[in-house]
């Protein structure tokens, strides 16, 4: 049995790779006796339908633009942008693997995701291979969005769909006969076993704020916290990355060196659910400066109404291996 786990982009939100990487040991857990794992990356589709727009970032004029107007009617013009956007035939290692299951983590019931890789699925499963989606989700729930997504669901008729929150399970769990309401794959990320090291800073807080519009917030929290690191998980494009390190921000294109922190921090401020997830993982505080929809993935692991306090997470491994047991027993 074949078994291969379809990984994001890095480069422009560092997050996914926390995804992945959790993704990737909820699978280790639960994979049959005989299997043989591969991870895939989602890589050459993604730069050859998207080069010209992420080439439009680069522009410091577009940037200002899009951060201090545009950015705010996001929703209604983020799903219609990408019928600009077309599907790309191009060689990958997605092409020519024989695969069994095909597992897909993240937000990826999108109109974004399916228009990229709608076409490369539909080839998967003429193939034989089974989709599998893991701690999945929606990106603004907009009707337009929902009705795109439904349907690609409805043709691609999924093997299995774990979404990691409620709103994704109502809309998304009948496409699939196998359907569970279950956690973010990042929340993973503490089965990786990193070695604990010694810091020379102890104890230690992470400022992590890549929204302009909190920038006031790291400022002020900056004033009345001691040991402060900043981390930045979106540096994209590249030309900002010198700027970044040179005012002593965190950048890297590593997932674990972000991980090192988040494990060993005292507390994480952010406004990133990704950050949050990850020291959530590791047993420690955050406090989440969030109002975008994926909030709702913390209600899957209890936590409610946890915006601008410090949180912790209790009952995390009783939930891990839930979602462990359902993912078994959807291979046969």
């Amino acid at each position: 049995m074949n078994i291969g786990l379809f990984t994001s982009v890095y480069f422009n939100n560092i997050g996914n790779g926390f995804i992945d990487l959790g993704a990737e040991e909820c699978i280790k857990a639960a994979l049959p006796a005989n299997a043989n794992f591969i991870k895939i990356s989602q890589c050459a589709n993604f730069a050859a339908s998207m080069y010209k727009g992420m080439a439009l970032r680069e522009s410091a004029v577009l940037r200002w633009i899009w951060r201090n107007g545009v950015q705010r009617f996001a929703p209604q013009m983020h799903d219609r942008s990408y019928k600009m956007i077309q599907t790309k035939d191009v060689f990958s290692v997605a092409n020519i693997a024989k695969l069994d299951y095909f597992i897909i983590p993240g937000c990826v019931l999108t109109v974004p995701f399916f228009t990229i890789y709608g076409r490369l699925l539909e080839n998967k499963i003429n193939e034989g291979a089974k989709i599998i989606f893991l701690g999945v989700s929606g990106n603004y729930y907009t009707d337009y969005e929902i009705q795109f997504v439904s349907a690609f669901l409805s043709k691609l008729k999924p093997h299995a769909i774990l979404t990691r929150d409620s709103i994704a399970f109502k809309y998304y769990a009948k496409f699939s006969d196998n359907s569970y309401n279950g956690i973010d794959s990042a929340f993973f990320v503490n089965r990786l076993n990193l070695p604990k090291i010694t810091t020379t800073i102890s104890p230690f807080v992470v400022l992590n704020f890549d929204l302009p519009k909190n920038k006031v917030i790291e400022r002020t929290l900056k004033k009345q916290l001691d040991n402060v690191i900043f981390t930045n998980h979106k540096p994209y494009p590249y030309s900002n990355i010198g700027k970044y390190v040179k005012r002593g921000i965190v950048i890297s294109d590593y997932p674990l060196d972000y991980l090192f922190l988040y494990s060993n921090a005292e507390a994480v401020y952010s406004d990133r659910v990704h950050a949050c997830i990850t020291t959530l993982a590791f047993g420690n505080k955050v406090c989440l400066y969030s109002d975008s929809p994926r909030i709702t993935l913390f209600e899957n692991v209890g936590l409610k109404n946890m915006d601008r306090k410090l949180v912790s997470l209790y009952g995390l491994n009783e939930l891990q291996n839930k979602q462990i047991s359902y993912l078994a027993s959807v291979f046969s």
